[in-house]
């Protein structure tokens, strides 16, 4: 065990500076004053080796992670002399090495002991062998010891080379503290809010063989809010025990501090932090002496209540986020609570309040943080099994003492709410259960579950989790066996693969469970990265993958190309999200969800899926603002079953409030509008409720607005505005979201001149020479005539190509177009793919354009995962001899509006003096393009108006 301290000792110094660096991954033992040749620099801690370019130069270039410039792995020594004052006398004294890897401990020469914990802070009881004057201090930290090598930690984010790396340091504080030998060891509050009260629970050592007697005081005062409370100090009697020469005499004093009617509660609407200052004053001829602790506390009670979550009885909606460790500049945490506070807030601009901490924990800045700014912590164990998790008796003792040492180091805060064993573990589940039953046993201030979807292939709740984080739940809820089948509850299971509409909620999925479940790692949309990036990473992490994929681009003639790539990529992934976010808001009674991610994971292939970077940093997809209107506390929705219509149809809509705010919304109004582009209004009206209640999904009423008067075709933005009150502190509420649809006409015009338009399956002999004779064709090609195609999708590729090929998907990113083109005249687009593309894209068949010339763009374009590149089009056309054609591979078939309207408005361009290509494909390109098979000599017959029938 290594107990951390918590609070703020009285005396202390820090050892931040230099320190004499050995690496000798062999070395076992100190050396006392060892020569200079084997000494191999000065390092200034807190830093790591790869900040001060010790180690092996790296030169791999790996493609699925970002790249270390440094790697140093095994023992390294760091060494120096401290100079202990002479009012330490008599003394006990402690080392703390806030976070680093299992470490050693001598002082002057003499070994004081060995601790093995990577989420909590190292702290060495060194009062037997310090005094006053100069000592030498070593620290051999080792990041090749066996317990680096657990299956668990080797995949887990307090480690692996994919994020924060295996890095060898000490970072965050170090220090000496002197404190006397009657002393505070420990404080841990156990709130009452619905008594306005903190049960304190307080542990006095006592390293002398003589009782004390004393007065424990304790005074409390809020910190973080407006609004400041200061509650009147306590004072408790005490006698504190004596030791018995082998060991220190413990003494627990416990006792209700009651604050006052006035304290003030923690929540994310408004984190009162307390600042709690215990005071301990003994008396007595030798040894009396005072001691100080601080430690801080939240007023909060966080529970599962029902299928929900909630905090001092107010049911909350956990908006989260995945925290991978990713940190580039060092490859390790930040230890200092600016840069967690910046950190979160970044966060909490996009609606975040739940922060997961995949497999590691984060060090106590974080803690402070997340107090400060109102965010819901799920911090994990080192641990990501998923085939014998706990199964060794030895893997189930280090977690046990992990996670004891973080509910000790780390328990007191209000922001640490939900507490898991790690990522998608799988293996004993006794053990698992037994460890969260121990783990509650210890601490009951907050919630725990086995892990985030565990058990993949049967995803189950344990017996003793308190939530469910997962993916997916079993079709049939009672199968215990293994390999069932499987509903996911997240985007993968309808974004892609059923026709776009905001209706999609879980509630049968999840109407079996009677606890909290999440959705786990939700969204995963991939975005194509903009180049300029790589120009960012000046710390220890070098973007050589991002560099391979850079050079790779230009191989196929598309450098420049990423900027656009990124922009159409990632207003599409956007759309995805906010489908994706809102469909967990359509579900009653759900517990939340927990993106992965926000930001990128420039690891496991390289996932480029955030809409901020790996520096936390916008993208430029869109603005906090907007981004909040579907990730917020509280949610104004549409539930409508499609986003294309036509004039004889009318646009239909439930309207919903999910309000998981502060409190009820008072005198709540409700307005819609559908209007064009420009503003102007086509259609409006009121709905009006008196009192929205908060944690519900609330119907405002339907909207039911006929469109044979709209000027179609066209896009249109479809708004609804919710005003009211909060009823809690009648501040004003105003929400706004904007939905676009699309209407067409029902019946298109028929183009002119129709007739000169030639239909054909195959670039074949009966093809060529219609164009020799200056017709115009529109080549539909077969799929088996293709030589080099994919499949088509919608979505943006999950997570990325690398990872998941294996399930088929072709790794695709979306489109870019020219909206301005004539192509698309009837029908309005953007630049990129949006919802009226869905049933086109969903079953096209990119081709590979590897072979034309440098310079040719297709018009509709598929951009292509990072790991291939290749140029792909969907729609292109060129002259061929005296005749012009068209190569269409979207799928054109079915009665959709969408389909219907891009059929005409390919039929009218193609009719149109606009369709006028230049020669920008020779017919030998074509011959390698789209002559797969042999000729075809098939009857296509003269009637080109008939090409939508046959297709």
């Amino acid at each position: 065990m290594c107990p951390p301290e918590k609070g703020v000792l009285m005396q202390s110094i820090s050892l931040s500076g230099p320190w004499a660096l050995r690496l000798n991954p062999d070395r076992d033992r100190h050396v006392v004053d060892p020569p200079d040749d084997v000494i191999d620099g000065t390092m200034y801690l807190p830093g790591s080796t790869d900040e001060y370019g010790y180690g092996t130069t790296v030169d791999d270039r790996p493609r699925d992670h970002l790249q270390r410039t440094h790697r140093y792995e095994g023992s390294a020594w760091y060494q120096r002399t401290v100079s202990v004052p002479d009012s330490w006398a008599g003394k006990r004294v402690t080392l703390t090495l806030e976070r680093t890897r299992p470490t050693e401990v001598w002082v002057d020469g003499e070994r004081i002991g060995s601790r093995v914990c990577l989420s909590t802070p190292h702290v060495y009881d060194l009062t037997e062998a310090i005094g006053p004057g100069e000592h030498e201090i070593a620290v051999r930290v080792d990041n090749a010891d066996d317990s680096m090598d657990r299956p668990g930690v080797r995949r887990s984010h307090a480690s692996t080379e994919h994020t924060q790396t295996n890095w060898n340091g000490i970072i965050g504080d170090l220090r000496l503290e002197a404190t006397p030998n009657v002393w505070i060891e420990s404080v841990d509050p156990f709130p009452e809010p619905s008594e306005n009260a903190v049960d304190l629970e307080i542990t006095l050592g006592n390293a002398t063989e003589t009782d004390f007697q004393g007065t424990v005081s304790a005074a409390a005062r809020s910190t973080t809010t407006d609004e400041i409370h200061v509650a009147d100090t306590v004072d408790r009697p005490v006698s504190v025990s004596a030791g018995d020469g082998s060991a220190p005499g413990r003494t627990t004093l416990e006792f209700t501090y009651d604050l006052g009617s006035d304290a003030l509660t923690w929540d994310e609407f408004s984190p009162a932090v307390y600042e709690l200052t215990v005071s301990l004053e003994t008396a007595g001829d030798e040894n009396a002496a005072g001691h100080e602790f601080e430690t801080a506390f939240g007023l909060r009670e966080f529970e599962a209540d029902g299928t929900q979550f909630s905090i001092n009885g107010t049911t909350i909606f956990l908006r989260g986020r995945t925290d991978c460790c990713v940190f580039p500049d060092t490859a390790y945490p930040p230890t200092t609570v600016a840069e967690w506070v910046d950190h979160m807030e970044t966060a909490r601009a996009y609606g975040i309040n739940h922060y997961r901490f995949h497999s590691w924990c984060p060090p106590e800045a974080a803690f402070e943080a997340a107090d400060r700014v109102g965010m819901y912590l799920q911090p994990e164990c080192s641990q990501w099994n998923n085939g014998t998790s706990l199964a060794d008796a030895d893997d189930y003792e280090y977690y046990e003492r992990e996670a004891e040492r973080i509910l000790d180091a780390y328990g007191h805060h209000p922001s640490f709410v939900c507490f898991t064993l790690g990522n998608e573990n799988r293996g004993d589940e006794e053990r698992m259960t037994e460890l969260v039953r121990h783990c509650r046993a210890l601490d009951d201030r907050r919630l725990y579950a086995y892990g985030a979807n565990n058990f993949l292939t049967s995803p189950h709740p344990g017996d003793a989790d308190d939530f469910f984080v997962t993916a997916n739940v079993p079709e049939d809820a009672e199968a215990s066996h293994w390999d069932v089948d499987r509903t996911p509850i997240r985007g993968t299971g309808h974004v892609n693969d059923s026709p776009p509409s905001t209706a999609v909620d879980y509630e049968d999925e999840l109407e079996p469970y009677d606890l909290p479940v999440v959705g786990h790692e939700i969204g995963q949309y991939q975005v194509h990265p903009d180049y300029d990036e790589t120009r960012k990473y000046r710390g220890v992490l070098r973007a050589r993958n991002l560099e391979r994929f850079e050079r790779s681009l230009a191989d196929r003639y598309l450098e420049g190309s990423d900027a656009d790539f990124r922009a159409a990529s990632g207003a599409l992934a956007v759309t995805c999200y906010r489908e994706e976010i809102e469909a967990a808001f359509r579900t009653a009674g759900f517990g939340g969800f927990q993106l992965l991610g926000l930001d990128d994971f420039p690891g496991q292939g390289t996932a480029m899926v955030g809409i901020l970077d790996s520096f936390m940093e916008s993208k430029g997809l869109i603005e906090p603002h907007e981004w909040r209107r579907f990730c917020s506390a509280r949610v104004p929705l549409l539930s409508f079953d499609r986003y294309t219509f036509t004039t004889d149809d009318a646009f239909e809509a439930e309207s919903l409030l999910a309000n998981y705010g502060p409190g009820p919304i008072a005198d709540a109004t409700a307005t819609w509008s559908i209007a064009e582009l420009d503003g102007t209004e086509t259609a409006s009206g009121a709905l009006e409720r008196d009192v929205l209640e908060q944690g519900e999904l609330t119907s405002l009423g339907t909207i039911d607005a006929p469109l044979e008067d709209v000027d179609a075709p066209a896009r249109f933005e479809v708004t609804l505005a919710v005003e009211g009150a909060d009823l809690e502190d009648g501040s004003a509420v105003d929400l706004r979201t904007t939905y676009p649809i699309w209407v067409y006409p029902e019946t298109p015009e028929i183009a002119a001149n129709t007739d000169d338009i030639d239909v054909s399956w195959r670039f074949d002999e009966r093809t060529r020479t219609r164009l020799e004779d200056g017709e115009t064709v529109l080549l539909l090609p077969e799929p088996s005539a293709l030589r080099y195609g994919l499949e088509g999708s919608f979505q943006p590729d999950f997570w990325n190509y690398e990872i998941f090929k294996q399930n088929g998907k072709p790794g695709t990113l979306g489109m870019t177009t020219d909206p301005d083109h004539p192509l698309f005249d009837a029908f309005p687009t953007e630049d990129y793919a949006d919802w009226q593309w869905w049933p086109l894209l969903r079953h096209s068949r990119p081709i590979v354009l590897d072979d034309a010339p440098a310079d040719f763009e297709p018009t509709v374009q598929i951009i292509d995962t990072i790991y291939r590149n290749h140029k792909l089009g969907v729609y292109f056309e060129t002259a061929v001899g005296d005749g012009a054609l068209a190569v269409c591979t979207l799928d054109l078939s079915g009665d959709a509006p969408a389909v219907r309207q891009f059929r005409h408005s390919l039929e009218s361009y193609l009719a149109s003096e606009a369709f006028d290509p230049d020669s920008a494909l020779s017919t030998g390109v074509l011959d390698s393009l789209l002559n797969a098979g042999r000729d075809d000599e098939r009857d296509y017959g003269d009637d080109a108006g008939a090409w939508v029938e046959r297709n």
